[in-house]
């Protein structure tokens, strides 16, 4: 199932500008101080490479920051298609971002600042689709265990994970605290964005996949 999703511009500050600033003046990639994401940019997604976020595997951090996140092992491949036509968006790059196993976010969550795996861009191939290699989510503050996804050239959506396959996920070790704000949580719209829910197959013992695609 396809839906499309519409997001306030405002939220944009919560993507990929906001993190590289972090990365950047945090001094966590080999680039100069003074580069900027509109200068790596410009036309060229490529150039994106040189900072190390290009990337198909989350788990570890990049360039000079450390840290590896451990959790459940979870595939997520996403298609981008437009919402006028339903055609593949290929070429189109998508920054992806999540919690760990106990629902917090590196850069930004207390003791992780020097941390920034579980994020990452890939580029969508000719059929619209991107795969990431990362860890299930884990939830947070009465939160719906979710992803985070922005088409830099469009909007940030947010895509929900199945009651059913959280509930699974949390089983294992590592998760207890997010079992317990699960019990608090509810799939509902939040931050002015639709929360779209994702297909997800597979088993926490060999690995889950979490599929969706999204309609800009």
């Amino acid at each position: 199932m396809t839906v499309q999703v519409e997001v306030p511009q405002q939220q944009r500050v919560e993507g990929l500008d906001r993190d590289f600033a972090l990365m950047r003046r945090r001094r966590m990639m080999s680039l100069d101080h003074g580069v900027t994401l509109a200068a790596l940019t410009e036309g060229q997604t490529d150039a994106l490479r040189c900072s190390g976020i290009v990337r198909r595997d989350l788990r570890r951090s990049f360039g000079k920051a450390t840290g590896v996140a451990r959790g459940v092992p979870l595939t997520v491949r996403l298609r981008l298609v437009s919402a006028n036509s339903g055609r593949p968006l290929a070429g189109r790059a998508l920054y992806l971002w999540h919690a760990d196993r106990d629902g917090a976010y590196s850069l930004h969550s207390p003791g992780l600042a020097e941390r920034n795996y579980l994020r990452g861009v890939q580029v969508t191939d000719e059929a619209g689709w991107v795969t990431f290699s990362t860890i299930f989510p884990g939830a947070h503050d009465g939160r719906w265990p979710h992803l985070h996804v922005e088409d830099l050239s469009g909007p940030v959506v947010q895509v929900a994970l199945p009651g059913d396959a959280c509930a699974s996920a949390y089983g294992a070790p590592g998760y207890e605290q997010s079992a317990t704000h699960l019990a608090l949580a509810t799939p509902v719209t939040e931050d002015g964005g639709e929360l779209t829910m994702a297909t997800v197959t597979g088993d926490p013992a060999r690995g889950l996949v979490a599929t969706r695609t999204i309609s800009i």
